[in-house]
């Protein structure tokens, strides 16, 4: 009878939980402009090494300029005039120089004009970052989040994916590599529908995976963690490459490697700082409480209690 009472209760929070909306909460990042242009300037290079490796083909490159429109646009250009007029001019030159010479299938040009271009974006980096935030630890892996973020929705873009794989309340909580299992179990490999951005979303998630690199290797007191995200970087891109379902994808970022990534380097602070929101997800206490009550439903019914 304490069994079939048990169980009922059980239940009943299961059911409440299910009722009731609960806010499901994903990583906030907030807005910090230091950060934003270095993980602008990264993603401009990805996408001009991209255009490099397919002189001539005038599909794809006309994919990875619409990509470079969005992550340089008339906007950028106007900011950059009141820091360098020259930057002003010349980067926005450099790009539309490579992408055209690109298309005419010049590849010794687009090797000139890349290397170009790189300089003149390194040069906006100390015109445009705060000289006292340049180096700080916090800020730079902020930028890594940024990038991937952006990795993460060109994955979703190459699946033609319905879910938005930087919202983790998105993720599968009952089954195949999801939430519950950690991504522990096998993935199920995924068709992508536009190879462009696929192959885009590889070369940014590299590109994150090695700004974290040179982060950590400055930062040698972080050891640990650093391990950690260093394993998880490498599960995800070996995960990208196998074409893993968007689930996969999304534990591999949002369960494995972000939440190490906002303790070991206070991504929480420059986020509350600028938005009041904590970067750090929060698991909702409904489904949590609906997870131990399917537990402990299955336990009451399945087991009766000892006579003595």
């Amino acid at each position: 009878m304490g069994n079939k009472l048990v169980a009922a209760l059980l239940t009943l929070i299961i059911v409440s939980g299910l009722i009731c909306p609960y806010p499901a909460f994903a990583h906030n990042f907030g807005a910090d402009e230091n950060a934003s242009w270095l993980a602008k300037i990264a993603e401009i290079k990805t996408e001009m090494g991209l255009v490099a490796k397919h002189v001539g083909n005038t599909s794809v490159i006309n994919y990875y300029s619409n990509a470079l429109g969005m992550y340089w646009n008339a906007n950028d250009t106007l900011k950059m005039g009141d820091m360098n007029t020259t930057l002003q001019t010349e980067i926005p030159t450099a790009i539309n120089t490579t992408i055209s010479d690109a298309q005419a299938g010049n590849q010794v040009s687009v090797s000139t004009d890349v290397l170009k271009l790189n300089t003149y974006l390194d040069e906006s980096v100390s015109e445009r970052v705060d000289k006292n935030s340049i180096d700080n630890s916090t800020m730079r892996a902020l930028a890594v989040a940024y990038v991937l973020q952006d990795a993460l929705g060109k994955y979703g873009n190459a699946l033609n994916s319905k879910i938005d794989l930087n919202d983790m309340s998105e993720m599968n909580m009952s089954g195949g590599s999801s939430m519950s299992g950690m991504s522990d179990m096998s993935s199920m490999s995924s068709t992508i529908v536009d190879q462009n951005a696929y192959e885009n979303s590889i070369g940014l998630a590299t590109t994150a995976q090695n700004m974290f690199t040179d982060l950590a290797a400055n930062n040698t007191d972080k050891s640990d963690a650093n391990t950690k995200i260093s394993t998880a970087f490498a599960k995800l891109i070996q995960d990208l490459d196998a074409k893993s379902d968007a689930n996969t994808i999304m534990v591999d970022s949002h369960v494995k490697l972000h939440p190490v990534l906002i303790t070991a380097y206070n991504i929480q602070e420059v986020s509350e700082a600028n938005t009041g929101v904590s970067a750090v997800p929060e698991f909702p206490l409904p489904a949590l409480l609906i997870v131990i009550s399917i537990t402990g439903v299955v336990v009451a019914t399945r087991f009766r209690p000892l006579g003595f």
